[in-house]
């Protein structure tokens, strides 16, 4: 397994990954997120990652270039704070634990980047992220309505 910073090549395959996990179950994006303009601003931002097994991409996450949920009132921690979000796994290839090799890779990206904080807002229907972010260590430390659906706030403080 490697987890590495994607580059233009992957652009392609990440939005099919993108567009194969629509419609399954605990999955709230739609045809309009995320989408190319997601990929390219991560892309052009160095923050887009991706999960390969055998050099074929299983999975990416990103690190957000902006973080959108900076103004909520529930952080214990604002300055230098990052955001990630987009976690996908190809179908084939979900309930193998594979969504921990994403997280922890961004992690320790986020470590070795001296970052404080890292914050994420997950669907309160995606009951198996939710239980990864504990195992994880994250705090929930809040819920907001977000983009359309209801999320519990993470936070873990490195």
């Amino acid at each position: 397994m490697i987890f590495r910073k994607a580059d233009a090549s992957d652009a392609k395959t990440v939005l099919a990954l993108y567009r194969a996990v629509i419609g399954t179950p605990f999955c709230v994006w739609d045809e309009s997120y995320p989408g190319e303009t997601e990929i390219q601003g991560d892309l052009a931002a160095g923050t887009l990652y991706v999960l390969a097994r055998d050099s074929e991409v299983i999975g990416a996450i990103s690190i957000v270039p902006e973080n959108e949920t900076d103004n909520l009132d529930c952080w214990k921690v604002r300055e230098n704070a990052r955001e990630f979000a987009r976690v996908a796994v190809r179908p084939d290839c979900q309930q193998q634990g594979l969504s921990f090799y994403l997280v922890d890779g961004v992690i320790r990206e986020l470590k070795e980047q001296h970052t404080a904080a890292i914050h994420i807002a997950v669907a309160k229907s995606n009951i198996p992220a939710q239980k990864l972010y504990r195992k994880m260590g994250f705090d929930f430390c809040g819920e907001a309505d977000l983009f359309g659906n209801h999320y519990f706030l993470c936070e873990m403080i490195l």
